[in-house]
């Protein structure tokens, strides 16, 4: 009986209307997870939480397997009606649509010619569709051909910004802005003002041209012309001319419609583009022309950290920036400067085509019935899985028509330059009539950019997890799922609070600009000669994991409020610890040699610490536990030590400010690395604090930390890298 009931549910499921089923199921999932990752992936930078990454991942996967899978199931059955080609369109449009999650890694930007292959298959498939189809609903027929158009040309545009974001089309522009920073400097004013960019001719726009064109002789280099014409478009009546950041600020105070707000907003919007094509430079290994120069740490001692001490703004300018960064890297973004006027268009005869479809097809008398018509209680089921598909479509076109974030809508109408004799009383109308709408925008909070969490390691409480639970589950993943190391459990993570920000930046802007390794905090309060053994020592790793046990030692038994220096200093150091657990190539060190230092330790801690079931328990064993020689100086012993010394520190409103001064100016020391690469890697994590930190001290021109006494110093490297690719 079971046999016989298994052979025919078979023999149903292999039928024409099993097959049917089989067609509306994967069309409506294909379209409820294109739904789902047109979503998931504009907020993936704002969560950071392994379970979310993966997956965002895992459903981006099925995405690009289920659009061409059922595709191929349309193009192998008797599904030849004007309905079913019509839905394979649509799918079609889907997949090459997809801009909020282009690709998941940073390398995978360089599979774009697999990607280019697989759509345009895709698309030959669904010609061989149209071609073959049955029916005679005009309405059907031109929206066919139109959609069918339209993901050619998109086709074509995701490989032009897969290409652009690429190694290759990277190097391409940042060589151009390479090439003009290592001469910008050479003129500057008399009266250089980096709080209102006066003299500070950072590129704005026009690289991409000036790109396109040969070098001259005889040094062969780019030729730079800021008032010459490079390109018209339009049909002569706009210009894109070579723009620096400068002029842009100056057209923008020039304009009489937008109020305060705005006008500050939109200023920091176009200078976070500026340095985003800046900070590009680092992920090439070209030469940053301006580091070292007093200019360049002006401008962010002065200029972006005003002097009324707002810190709060040049974070949020930094953060936009990685914002940029992440759009261009991980999503398929067009930087054309009239990208958004094309894409509105597009989307409103998008939007028109497709209602007219449901008052001249879908609803109307003269729809064309199939002859696969599926009835279920008298509901025509695939006459409602096409006003599925449509609205679904319909969805499409306005999210690609008004979708578009507000910092692009910025970039894009500042990057059009009018032409002074023809079209300036336009171009003003234009900019108006966007000011208006964006006083009304800006009247709201600003939705963040990035998750704004710092994550949390402490050591003496995590060094005896044991990952297996986790690591069985990566097994069963066959590896999808990445393995966890002993002792290697995050904490909850903690708001990035101003007050961090503020304790951060506020020491950097005190400092003039130099960066200290903690030994000048200590110093400051009178203890410098006390614990400058516990900043002689042989890496950084050693370093962070010793006065991150001594911070937690000084703390056993004292709540931690919310706020305050003993807030700061528990934030940083466990933040310092998890960056040592979790992303040790944000690091100075090697990251290998971290990772195995990390896990030496945590063995460590189990055989010494082995009975103590809580920190305080533990931090008491470890205070008792005598530095004797140099066989001994382990940095469980050391860690000891301090934290034993940290609790004489009296009374404890100073201890407190000891170590968040110590931990404040320790955490951007660390910042400058050369390893570009996994702060772009993190951009699809939920960003870091240490990225944020590494790029505003990149437009100081501080590439490198000083050297030091100790071996845990940086190098006295200032100079930036050569002129030439990684």
């Amino acid at each position: 009986m079971g046999i016989k009931n298994t052979t025919a549910l078979a023999e149903s499921w292999g039928s024409t209307e099993g097959r049917l089923v089989r067609v509306e199921v994967l069309v409506l999932l294909s379209s409820f997870i294109w739904f789902i990752v047109q979503y998931f992936g504009s907020i993936r930078r704002r969560y950071s939480h392994g379970f979310f990454r993966f997956s965002a991942w895992a459903l981006y996967t099925l995405f690009t397997v289920l659009g061409p899978y059922t595709i191929g199931l349309l193009q192998d059955g008797p599904f030849r009606d004007q309905t079913f080609v019509l839905w394979a369109t649509i799918l079609l449009i889907h997949q090459v649509s997809a801009d909020s999650v282009s690709v998941y890694s940073i390398h995978d930007i360089e599979q774009r010619k697999r990607i280019l292959v697989q759509h345009v298959l895709q698309v030959i498939l669904v010609l061989w569709l149209i071609l073959n189809s049955k029916g005679h609903n005009k309405s059907y027929t031109a929206t066919i051909w139109l959609f069918w158009i339209h993901s050619i040309i998109l086709t074509c545009r995701n490989s032009s910004i897969l290409s652009n974001a690429s190694k290759k089309g990277l190097l391409k522009h940042s060589k151009v802005v390479a090439n003009y920073m290592m001469t910008e400097h050479e003129k500057v004013p008399q009266d250089l003002n980096p709080q209102t960019l006066k003299g500070y001719t950072y590129i704005f726009n026009g690289e991409g041209v000036v790109a396109s064109l040969l070098p001259t002789a005889p040094e062969y280099r780019f030729e730079f012309n800021k008032d010459k014409t490079i390109r018209k478009l339009l049909g002569g009546q706009v210009v894109h001319k070579f723009l620096t950041i400068d002029s842009v600020w100056r057209r923008i105070e020039s304009q009489s419609g937008l109020n305060m707000e705005t006008t500050r907003r939109m200023k920091d919007v176009a200078l976070s583009f500026t340095l985003f094509k800046l900070l590009k430079r680092r992920l090439c290994g070209y030469q940053i022309g301006e580091a070292g120069l007093a200019k360049t740490l002006d401008f962010v001692l002065h200029g972006l950290i005003s002097e009324e001490g707002n810190y709060g703004r040049a974070f949020e300018v930094i953060e936009t920036e990685l914002a940029f960064l992440y759009d261009f890297l991980y999503t398929r973004f067009d930087m054309n400067p009239l990208t958004f006027l094309r894409i509105g268009v597009v989307g409103y005869v998008g939007i028109a085509i497709i209602i007219w479809n449901f008052i001249s097809g879908a609803f109307s008398r003269h729809y064309h019935r199939s002859n696969l018509d599926q009835l279920v209680h008298g509901a025509d089921v695939t006459h409602w899985v096409t006003v599925v598909l449509l609205s679904v479509a319909l969805l499409s076109f306005i999210s690609t028509s008004i979708g578009k974030e507000n910092r692009w809508m910025i970039v894009n109408v500042l990057s059009v330059e009018p032409q002074p004799e023809l079209e300036r009383p336009c171009y003003s109308w234009l900019l108006k009539k966007q000011g208006r709408t964006w006083n009304k925008m800006f009247k709201y909070k600003v939705k963040k950019s990035w998750q704004r969490a710092l994550g949390q390691y402490s050591l003496l409480v995590s060094f005896n997890y044991h990952p297996w639970l986790w690591n069985v589950l990566r097994l069963l993943s066959l590896g999808l799922l990445d393995a966890k190391r002993e002792g290697q459990k995050a904490g909850e993570k903690i708001v990035l609070t101003d007050e961090l920000t503020v304790r951060v930046l506020s020491g950097f802007k005190e400092r003039n600009g130099q960066l200290e390794d903690g030994q000048s905090a200590l110093a400051r309060n009178q203890l410098g000669s006390q614990f400058s053994w516990a900043c002689s020592l042989p890496t950084h790793i050693h370093k962070i994991l010793i006065w991150h046990i001594g911070t937690t030692i000084a703390m056993d038994g004292h709540p931690v409020p919310p706020t305050g220096d003993q807030r700061v200093a528990k934030t940083l150091s466990d933040y310092c610890a998890y960056l040592v657990a979790f992303v040790p190539d944000m690091l100075p060190d090697n990251g290998y040699d971290t990772q195995r230092i990390f896990d030496a330790v945590v063995m460590e801690a189990r055989k010494s610490l082995a009975g103590c079931d809580t920190v305080s328990s533990r931090c008491v064993k470890l205070m008792t536990m005598v530095v004797t020689n140099d066989t001994n100086r382990t940095i469980l012993r050391l860690g000891g030590r301090l934290g034993r010394e940290l609790r004489r520190v009296a009374p404890e409103a100073r201890r407190w400010k000891v170590l968040a001064d110590f931990w404040a100016e320790y955490i951007l020391f660390l910042a400058p690395l050369s390893n570009a690469e996994i702060h772009a890697e993190k951009l699809a994590a939920g960003g870091e604090f240490m990225t944020h930190l590494w790029a505003l001290l990149t437009h100081a021109g501080i590439l490198d930390r000083p050297s030091t006494a100790n071996g845990a110093g940086g190098n006295n490297s200032a100079a930036p890298a050569h002129d030439s690719p990684v």
